[in-house]
């Protein structure tokens, strides 16, 4: 049985082990000072370990996996208490701290050793996310394949050439969720300005959206040729269509996605 250890439990901490905490492969053991006794109380009695303060150099040994779930803000400070500790044979560091780079943890980790990113996204939460990976050269077949069983367990799983890379998966999967939330938002309040009910509006869009997105899926058939087989020349569909492209959709998301893979380079420089 692998030993999971998982430092700091906010939303998505919370989301993925919700999603493991049934494996019969894996322990789970949490610590973190902030949530502690919300996270006591929560998972009681479902052998998870719940620590409200840094491990000793005993502890830290048990463990097979580590991984950080922190925000970038508080990196340093929170990393540089595993600074000094040595690790058991084998394990594995795994960071899902938005643009926090591998040589941030070798320079502030002093042996660590096998390290890998993981950019996971909120639809983790219903088991529905995908999760892209890069590691650092050390990092065996057997530890790629535990991990990646790991995050299987939340969604899909995409292994990346590069850390360039993982920072644009951070920008369009990692943040994706939220920018899809805003365009729903736009959707139901467009249908309700339009006279239906915030009721009917909800069914309505959220319907629509999945509907889409799993013809796309199932029929594999490009977006636009999608889009072209509804727009009838003279119809409904090509007249709203007219007046988005006039908007200049590809821009828009262009310019979205950019400005958050600049934010998450960023990140990785702080």
């Amino acid at each position: 049985m692998s030993k999971v250890l998982l430092v700091g439990c906010g939303h998505m901490g919370s989301a993925l082990l919700n999603a493991w905490i049934d494996l019969k492969s894996f322990s789970f053991a949490v610590v973190d000072p902030f949530n502690f006794k919300e996270l006591k109380k929560h998972y009681y009695n479902k052998k998870v370990q719940i620590f409200d303060k840094k491990l000793t150099q005993k502890q830290i040994k048990k463990f097979d996996i580590i991984i950080f779930a922190i925000k970038p803000q508080v990196a340093k400070k929170v990393i540089s208490e595993y600074k000094d500790f040595e690790f058991k044979k084998n394990s594995l560091i795994a960071s899902i701290v938005a643009g926090k780079k591998i040589s941030f943890f070798d320079k502030n980790i002093k042996n660590a050793f096998q390290i890998v990113r993981v950019m996971p996204n909120m639809p983790a939460l219903i088991s529905q996310g995908i999760s892209c990976f890069v590691p650092n050269k050390h990092f065996s077949t057997t530890n790629k394949k535990k991990i990646n069983d790991l995050f299987l367990k939340v969604g899909k799983t995409i292994w990346l050439r590069d850390e360039i890379q993982i920072d644009k998966a951070t920008a369009i999967s990692g943040s994706g969720p939220g920018y899809v939330f805003t365009l729903i938002d736009a959707f139901e309040k467009a249908s309700q300005k339009i006279g239906f009910s915030k009721k009917i509006s909800r069914e309505l869009v959220l319907a629509t959206l999945l509907g889409s997105a799993r013809l796309m899926q199932t029929t594999n058939k490009e977006p636009s040729d999608l889009a072209n087989s509804i727009a009838v020349k003279g119809g409904t569909t090509e007249a709203g269509i007219k007046v988005l492209k006039k908007n200049n959709p590809n821009k828009i998301i262009y310019d979205t996605f950019l400005a958050a893979y600049k934010r998450a380079s960023k990140l990785g420089k702080e």
